[in-house]
């Protein structure tokens, strides 16, 4: 059984409580982009993002970023969207003609099944990938795949109509797949230019001595006497073939001479070549690219996954970087300035002799835990580890990522092992904290073992 058939069938056991749904005792409200389409409510329609609304109607042609701002605007950026004015380059979920009797109708009945699903998960701002949950809530809600097609319009040649005009989500839909919350199929391998990377191209052959296109198919011609071989056009004078080598006049073919292949050359600087060069030139910014050049880009379709409806349910996204929890908390610092407190400590360490120490707590059995537990699962645990760690420093300490899985932590005025008791009672404050066994590994360090660190750490900001 695949997601979505998951999906009906839980919908068929699991209504959404009636005060979240759109039709609770209340018509619903339709945020509408144009005149009134004909069978609709007035009352129902309104101009105004400052109104709450439960759809969107396109009844003129709408640009993507006013589009966008009515979505940023409603209180469910998933909600349904009706197109009545031929905006293809959208989301859209209806189309249809504003002055068919029936659209509002017809318009219900299509937005109904949405808003049911929608209402199953109450939308709530995520903390973090808010771009990825409205993919996996556009997903669950349309109960259908992310579907690419070929789109001559678009930048990258494919398009996923369910995303609507955003041509740049495509790092996000591969980062839902890592995650597990997305399955994938291949759709497309695209090639794209050197200098933009569009794949909007126009092939053709070039001259491999000027790169001219002006190229023509010419026999061979092979003079038996003396053996010139050459292209057609080098023997041809007026009407007659004269050997450019000896001057004979060829009469018979056969006798002569004959004409074993094809040649091309090039019209422009007279050079004749078996093979042209295969190249490309960008109809976006006019770059040519040779065909060896080219980048190439697959391209998927996408299904929700059991993880992704999870996700959902927990309005959760399973980051396993240690980053993505520990940026923007108070004490928390990027590398860069990270390295530079801790050579402030080793400074003051040196000059008046007070202690200082540089400490690491990382988990080292996320990938084993990820084998038999859920990524969702897995990646709430570790945001509990991350805030119970964060929420036992003291408040002179300071903190810094390490890779994906291992916090620093700076430690003024401590000796490392004065750091090693403190690091003991971390791992003791994650066990308390967090249902899954997380294998924690701790050290502490002070003095010349910093040094050795923070030339490390200098040496690979100045590789990036």
């Amino acid at each position: 059984m695949n997601e979505f058939a998951k999906i009906e069938r839980q919908e068929g056991t699991n209504s959404a409580p009636e005060s979240l749904h759109p039709f609770s005792g209340t018509a619903p409200r339709f945020f509408v982009f144009g005149p009134a389409p004909h069978g609709f409510d007035r009352e129902q329609l309104q101009a105004s993002l400052h109104a709450p609304y439960d759809a969107i109607i396109l009844n003129r042609p709408v640009g993507a970023a006013e589009f966008e701002d009515a979505v940023a605007a409603a209180a469910d950026p998933a909600l349904p969207v009706a197109d009545l004015a031929g905006n293809t380059h959208l989301r859209r979920d209806f189309t249809g003609d504003a002055l068919d009797p029936g659209c509002f109708d017809a318009v219900l009945k299509h937005f109904s099944p949405i808003w049911k699903r929608l209402a199953a998960f109450p939308y709530r701002s995520p903390d973090m990938g808010a771009e990825e949950m409205l993919i996996l809530r556009l997903a669950y809600s349309r109960a259908e795949p992310i579907s690419a097609v070929l789109d001559p319009a678009a930048h990258g040649l494919v398009r996923y109509p369910l995303l609507g005009a955003r041509a740049d989500l495509r790092g996000e839909l591969e980062n839902l797949t890592e995650y597990g919350l997305l399955r994938r199929s291949h759709f497309m391998r695209t090639h794209g230019c050197r200098k933009c990377d569009s794949a909007r191209l126009h092939a053709y052959e070039a001259c491999p001595s000027c790169g001219s296109s002006d190229l023509q198919d010419e026999a061979i011609v092979h003079h038996y006497r003396c053996g010139a071989q050459e292209a057609e056009s080098h023997f041809t004078s007026g009407h007659r073939l004269i050997c450019p080598k000896c001057h004979d006049e060829l009469r018979h073919y056969g006798v002569d001479y004959d004409k074993p292949g094809h040649v091309v050359s090039c019209r422009a600087c007279g050079a004749a070549n078996s093979e042209p060069d295969p190249v490309f030139i960008c109809l976006d910014c006019a770059a040519v690219t040779a065909g060896s050049d080219l980048s190439q880009k697959n391209w998927y379709h996408y299904e929700l996954t059991e993880e992704g409806l999870q996700a959902l349910q927990t309005n959760h996204l399973p980051l396993l970087d240690i980053a993505a929890y520990v940026n923007g908390r108070t004490r928390v610092f990027h590398q860069r300035d990270f390295l530079l407190l801790v050579s402030e400590g080793m400074r003051v360490m040196r000059r008046f002799e007070r202690p200082f120490a540089l400490g690491r707590i990382a988990i080292s059995n996320l990938e084993e835990l990820r084998e038999t537990r859920s990524v969702t699962e897995v990646s709430l645990a570790f945001r509990q580890a991350v805030d119970a760690i964060l929420d036992s420093m003291h408040d002179c300490d300071f903190v810094g990522a390490d890779g994906t899985a291992a916090i620093l932590i700076g430690f003024p005025e401590t000796t490392a092992a004065q750091a090693e008791i403190a690091l003991a009672r971390l791992r003791a404050k994650v066990a308390e904290a967090v249902p899954l066994s997380f294998a924690i590994e701790t050290s502490a360090d002070e003095g010349e073992s910093i040094l050795d660190f923070l030339i490390q750490k200098e040496n690979e900001l100045a590789d990036e």
